[in-house]
């Protein structure tokens, strides 16, 4: 009784699948299917559901990552643009300080250097042409023989000299050899002496500037008038035809 039971229990049912056409010549057709290979087909396709299921959803989730990755991508490529134009207006308007300052800065130069040149003693110390003769003042000083460069300028009645540079006259007073002598100090440790027979147009203390007047030329005899020139530079004199070279 038991085995029977046994067999009865072990026994599979088969399944048929039948396509019949309405045509009766054409025969039925039967496909049979057992209960193996329906549970197999149905685990297969259960499979396949489920990796279709999983991978529409992969799919979909790695669309969604790539499309938030891109949105923020985007965000950043923005930001940094915006941030760009910013540095690039930032730059512009520095570049243009930049332009006014240099500009600024090579205008004050130039004046500088300007004001420089004009405190410089390099300008002709006369209103007129002469004969120059370079020469040498020799003296004796504390038992020694100096000798001081000097130019002498011979020129005509009428003429004038002039300061070769910006400055403030430091000396008026006569002296034995020429009979007056002006000093202007430039500011700059040079200082220029001028000594002619003429009385002097200026007194110490006054400011005068590059051909500003300092005598009137005078001779009192038939000899053409005569102005000795003289720079020092440093409390040192220097040759004069030095700074008249200086200014071309």
């Amino acid at each position: 009784m038991d085995e029977k039971k046994r067999k009865k229990r072990k026994h599979r049912p088969n399944y048929y699948i039948l396509v019949v056409n309405d045509n009766p010549e054409t025969p039925a057709w039967t496909r049979r299917f057992t209960y193996g290979s329906i549970i197999f087909w149905s685990i297969v396709f259960g499979i396949v559901v489920a990796f279709l299921v999983g991978f529409v959803a992969f799919v979909n989730y790695n669309s969604s990552v790539v499309l938030n990755r891109n949105d923020k991508l985007m965000a950043t490529v923005d930001e940094l643009t915006t941030q760009n134009e910013t540095l690039l207006s930032a730059n512009a308007a520095l570049n243009d300080k930049i332009t006014i300052l240099s500009q600024t800065v090579n205008q004050k130069v130039e004046v500088e250097q300007q004001i420089e040149e004009k405190y410089l003693p390099t300008g002709y110390p006369l209103s007129d042409t002469a004969t120059i003769e370079e020469t040498t003042e020799k003296l004796h000083l504390n038992d020694e023989d100096i000798e001081r460069p000097m130019m002498v300028f011979t020129s005509s009645n009428g003429t004038y000299v002039v300061a070769a540079g910006d400055g403030i006259v430091s000396m008026v007073k006569e002296e034995a050899t020429y009979g007056w002598e002006v000093r202007i100090d430039h500011g700059n440790g040079y200082v220029t002496s001028y000594r002619t027979s003429a009385k002097p147009n200026v007194k110490e203390g006054d400011e005068v500037s590059r051909n500003g007047v300092l005598f009137e030329l005078d001779s009192s005899n038939d000899d053409a008038p005569q102005m000795a020139y003289q720079i020092l530079q440093n409390d040192e004199y220097i040759n004069p035809a030095d700074m008249l070279e200086i200014n071309g």
